[in-house]
């Protein structure tokens, strides 16, 4: 009787030869690792630039897959994975590596957490407003192969904003560098925004350089309820146009305003709108002043400041992923300001019988779609129809539909990015030019890339 080799322990055998017993995760944590019905067959959990190389290189040769990860906050954003291997954890890459608060420049690891990288900053007053849902969690390398966004997003921009340099390691084990290390730096092609958001498909990011700039040492917001989705659009279209608009601009149906945790926003009327404002004290205060004047006809509103500000501001940003009351479903619509009516208008989309709760990002364009219902019963047939139709009707708004959160059996059904865009052929001949044996994260970008 021939016995078979596990792949698990040979994998874990070979690793350990290579990063020593402290860079492999134990084989019983592996399951930690899961990306729907996916287990790695082992995690690697490198301390330097060096140790990456050399799991890349090693992968590369010997044709095995890795998907990379940090905090795994958005491990369920993607396709599933098309082919076993191992997960690259890099956790362990989180230091500071130059911070120079006279350049407005701070270099670091990419396992850091936002939150950590937010506390280091702060010591100076500074500040990089990348904050992605979970930030206590969440590493600067998962938000910027991600791409995502905080609700401030419509005053400061994308994390690719601010992003002026970068470290990577390709799949070859190769380390190359590109930006640079100062704010005014325009030489080239900007592979950063390359990398960003492609889902770690490219190439490892292990270190990033960030521009920076002080930090708010105030946070208000005001929070009005209305008594129909024309008077609360009305009122932001309004408000968006004065001098005094606020720094982010949502607008929450009843049903996402009542998911909203440990919260006394008032859902029992309509659409809620929640205007946040961050900066000094004196123009915080004058402008939600001006705000909550603007609002007066609303049916309630509530004013919210400090500490309790950003916990609003945070729970905004985490719906899609808070772990207390997880949706079972979660699409993410792209979309300009301009189709904010339209978009409203998808809170009527049913799946399981449901319609979902919907959080509009006014300012900014686009939001969330979210159900909390149980939907792991359902025909996953049906519930991949219903996905299909809110990705063309979002194409039809000019923009795109990510599915973020839906069960596995509905997930083998669909591409949760939408139908392949024009550019789907220059995205292949990237993908064969960065990474010809598909080493990183195959089948889990757009189009199965």
């Amino acid at each position: 009787m021939v016995a078979h080799a596990d792949p698990t322990r040979d994998l874990a055998d070979q690793l350990t030869r290579l990063l020593g017993h402290g860079g492999v995760r134990d084989p019983r944590q592996l399951g930690d690792y899961a990306i729907g019905e996916f287990v790695p067959w082992a995690v690697a959990t490198p301390q330097d630039a060096d140790e990456v190389s050399a799991v890349l290189a090693w992968a590369h040769d010997s044709g095995i897959s890795v998907y990379p990860c940090g905090g795994r906050t958005q491990s369920h954003l993607g396709n599933l994975p098309i082919s076993p291997g191992i997960a690259l954890d890099l956790t362990r890459l989180n230091r500071m590596v130059d911070f120079q608060p006279a350049d407005l420049t701070a270099r670091v690891q990419t396992g850091m957490t936002v939150a950590q990288l937010d506390s280091e900053l702060a010591q100076d007053g500074k500040y990089v407003p990348l904050a992605p849902p979970l930030a206590s969690r969440a590493t600067v390398g998962g938000t910027l192969a991600t791409g995502v966004s905080g609700p401030l997003r419509a005053t400061y921009g994308l994390p690719r904003d601010w992003l002026i340099g970068m470290t990577v390691v390709a799949p070859d084990g190769t380390v190359t560098k590109c930006g640079g290390q100062v704010v005014k730096n325009v030489t080239g092609y900007d592979l950063n925004r390359l990398y960003t958001a492609s889902l770690g498909t490219l190439a490892v990011i292990i270190e990033a350089t960030f521009k920076i700039t002080p930090a708010p040492t105030a946070w208000a917001a005001i929070v009005a309820a209305f008594d129909s989705d024309h008077t609360a659009l009305d009122a932001c279209r309004e408000l968006l146009a004065q001098p005094y608009a606020p720094h982010a601009l949502h607008i929450l149906n009843t049903d996402a305003a009542r998911n909203i945790p440990e919260s006394d926003i008032p859902t029992g009327y309509g659409p809620v709108a929640v205007a946040l404002v961050a900066g000094r004290p004196t123009s915080t205060r004058r402008r939600v002043e001006d705000i909550a004047m603007a609002w007066l006809g609303s049916a309630s509103t509530l004013h919210i400041e400090g500490e309790e500000a950003i916990r609003l501001s945070n729970a905004i940003g985490d719906m899609s992923v808070q772990p207390h009351n997880p949706p079972s479903l979660s699409v993410r619509v792209i979309a300009q300001p301009g189709a904010v009516e339209r978009l409203m208008a998808m809170a009527r989309c049913e799946i399981g019988g449901v319609t979902p709760g919907i959080v509009i990002d006014a300012g900014f364009g686009g939001g969330r779609l979210l159900w909390w219902n149980d939907v792991s019963r359902e025909d996953p047939v049906r519930i991949a129809d219903g996905l299909r139709e809110i990705q063309h009707a979002a194409i039809a708004l000019g923009g795109n539909a990510i599915v973020e959160t839906c069960p596995t059996d509905a997930k083998k059904l669909i591409d949760v990015w939408g139908p392949e865009p024009s550019a789907m052929e220059i995205m292949r001949r990237i993908k064969g030019q960065f990474d010809p044996r598909g080493v990183l994260n195959p089948g889990r970008f757009v189009g199965g890339l």
